[in-house]
């Protein structure tokens, strides 16, 4: 932060009180005693506490918080938040730049690796939701995923669906229900985002080709990306494609497509000014209700891990419990690979699939852990250290 030159209006003693914060993120190693010691206050009340300046934190913090987290800063866990700035910080300095698909990523990587997929014997039952779990009592394991009047039977299970429709299963399963581990992520919130791909009349200059912005008086993060620099297939047209993001969006959702694209459009032009003599000749805009999670701070002790207390259901995706220090997208695949990987365990047939670390510290900053668990292991040994509110 002190060095990084992305800032350059953001004075060197607001930088400075970005010290104590790194503090944080040192003494943030992502085990279970540091999410309960974090997760309990918000971040904007970690960043208060660390002596953060107000231009840091509105320029700097905030909106990555927005962007990252997708909720204001008073509104998400501080765990959650040291979590992903350590991600992004500390643990990828080498490769931190944002690396984009150059076209839909629909076409470009889903779909030709469904069909290798396919290839390989996997089938897929597309437009078919599921509703509830059949469970074998008398095994205590799932015995088929239900879908309306259809049940589908296998050995083992991944829920590696988003939280919303988790919940929609939990309600729908009286035994899900019974269940203290399914009943507490009924205790979690979800975010709404929407996504709005404009196409305009004329070349636009857009300096960055991603950006994350936030303010404006308004509760939302959102991002917009410079498609016609990062997509092969518009670089030679005579327009501008831009796609946006809004994060805790609910305000917006019922609004029609129209006013959503005139929202949008307003906040280009505060961004860049060259938006205002552009007109929007093309538009798509896409709801997506519910579709991530709240990290709203108390909310880890209700998240689940990626194993249940049924033995044949695991769990996967960017928003449970996991050890491995990824963030987002490659949490997701992660948690993905460690389900596979349990799933082969449970069957005991199959190959565990390769699972990559997260880089490891920096010699100064292994060094900095290293003393701040000594310091934390002397604390417990001090007199009546556990009667005092950690």
């Amino acid at each position: 932060m002190l060095a990084y030159p992305e800032f350059p209006s953001l004075p060197l003693i607001d930088r400075l009180t970005s010290v104590p914060v790194m503090t944080a993120v040192i003494d943030f190693d992502n085990t279970d005693t540091a999410w309960k010691k974090y997760d309990s206050m918000s971040a904007r009340e970690l960043f208060k506490m660390s002596g953060c300046s107000q231009k840091l934190y509105k320029e700097v913090f905030e909106p990555a918080i927005q962007a990252a987290l997708f909720a204001p800063g008073e509104q998400c866990s501080a765990a959650a938040t040291l979590g992903m700035l350590y991600y992004y910080m500390l643990s990828h300095q080498e490769n931190s730049d944002l690396l984009l698909c150059r076209g839909e990523v629909e076409d470009i990587i889903f779909s030709p690796w469904l069909k290798s997929l396919e290839l390989k014997g996997l089938t897929f039952l597309g437009s078919t939701v599921p509703t509830s779990l059949a469970i074998n009592k008398d095994t205590a394991c799932v015995s088929g995923i239900v879908c309306g009047e259809e049940v589908h039977e296998a050995d083992a299970f991944v829920l590696a669906s988003g939280l919303s429709p988790l919940q929609c299963i939990i309600k729908n399963s009286p035994f899900l229900q019974s269940q203290q581990e399914f009943a507490n992520l009924l205790h979690l919130s979800t975010i709404d985002v929407i996504s709005i791909k404009l196409w305009y009349d004329k070349k636009i200059t857009i300096p960055k080709a991603a950006n994350v912005c936030s303010g404006f008086d308004n509760p939302y993060g959102w991002t917009f990306f410079d498609l016609t620099s990062i997509y092969d297939d518009y670089t030679d047209e005579p327009t501008t494609v831009v796609e946006t993001e809004f994060y805790n969006a609910s305000h917006l959702l019922p609004l029609n497509d129209e006013q959503i694209v005139s929202e949008a459009s307003s906040h280009l032009i505060k961004c860049i000014q060259d938006f205002e003599g552009a007109t929007v000749i093309q538009q798509m805009v896409r709801r997506s209700p519910k579709s991530t999670m709240h990290f709203l701070p108390g909310s880890y002790k209700y998240t689940l891990r990626g194993s249940t207390t049924l033995p044949n259901l695991f769990v996967a995706g960017d928003w449970i419990v996991n050890r491995h220090g990824s963030f987002s997208k490659e949490k997701a695949y992660v948690t993905g690979l460690e389900a596979a990987n349990r799933v082969v365990d449970y069957l005991g047939d199959g190959d565990f699939a390769k699972i990559i670390a997260v880089e490891g510290d920096e010699p100064h900053i292994e060094t900095a852990r290293s003393i701040n668990r000594s310091v934390n292991e002397l604390k417990t040994q001090i007199p009546f250290s556990e009667f005092f509110l950690q």
